[in-house]
């Protein structure tokens, strides 16, 4: 057992079983790398994507992850893509932990991937852990971005960023151009519970906002997460009950919906 590969998948084979730590594993790893550095990072890469039996590919990043060597930050990066999404949100949360201007881009750039689960752990990262300057980056995001999928992963990012995130959706809300409320909206309806009840007159102004321009989209959205609320948002169901009769049948569906949904 000479090669590169071999160690490395005798080793990740040892850590799955107990017999060595993934501690003891770094040091292999930083090891290899020393002699052959070309020739380490080409075999962890085939292993992150082709790992011996028995091992998970998260096994062998998180065990990367640990020797908190710069010189493993393209695996990361590309792990980011990774066909697992538990490969991709590991990726994503330890190049935000790296707190670099590099990953930061890298992320960035990935909130835009075409693949749905590497934006949303690009999205989740620069949103947990970026604080301010992530929220700033997926408000931008939401408000310009020109596809809808696109912009509701990072909207639902946002709501994984504490109340900080909350004060940005609720800001698009409220000023956002009529894609980006509906899009910030629909995140809320999917996930209500974060949102204060200080919040929703906002979004009863909004909705209103909405019917005044005319905005379908918007409205139905808004009127989704009004719903969402139930109880919480009951004193409101008369700005709910004003959409019932609008023009267009899905409106009114939706605000039958909800004014459902507010009486439970």
């Amino acid at each position: 057992m000479n090669s590169v590969r071999d160690k490395l998948s005798n080793m990740f084979t040892k850590v799955m079983v107990g017999t060595v730590t993934r501690e003891e594993g770094t040091m292999l790893i930083n090891h290899l790398v020393k002699e052959d550095h070309e020739g380490t990072l080409k075999e962890l890469s085939y292993l992150i994507e082709n790992p011996p039996t028995s091992v998970f590919p998260k096994t062998i990043l998180h065990t990367i992850a640990l020797t908190r060597n710069k010189a493993f930050f393209n695996i990361m990066v590309s792990s980011l893509e990774h066909k697992n999404e538990e490969v991709s949100v590991f990726a994503a949360q330890e190049l935000a932990r790296l707190g670099t201007g590099e990953a930061k881009d890298v992320l960035v750039e990935h909130i835009n991937s075409d693949i749905y689960h590497v934006r949303k752990a690009s999205a989740a990262a620069l949103a947990e852990i970026f604080g301010a300057e992530g929220a700033e980056i997926l408000r931008k995001h939401i408000s310009f971005h020109g596809e809808p999928f696109y912009r509701l992963t990072s909207a639902l990012g946002l709501l994984m960023a504490g109340r900080r995130g909350v004060e940005a959706l609720v800001e698009i809300v409220s000023t956002g151009s009529p894609d980006a409320v509906a899009t910030a909206a629909e995140a809320i309806s999917r996930s209500p519970a974060p949102i204060g009840d200080g919040d929703i007159p906002m979004i009863v102004e909004a909705l209103l906002k909405a019917g005044d321009g005319k905005e379908v989209p918007a409205i139905i959205a808004l009127l989704k997460a009004l719903g969402s609320f139930r109880g919480r948002a009951q004193r409101y169901s008369g700005y709910v009950l004003a959409f019932a009769d609008y023009p267009f049948k899905e409106v009114r569906t939706e605000a039958e919906h909800a004014m459902s949904q507010l009486k439970s």
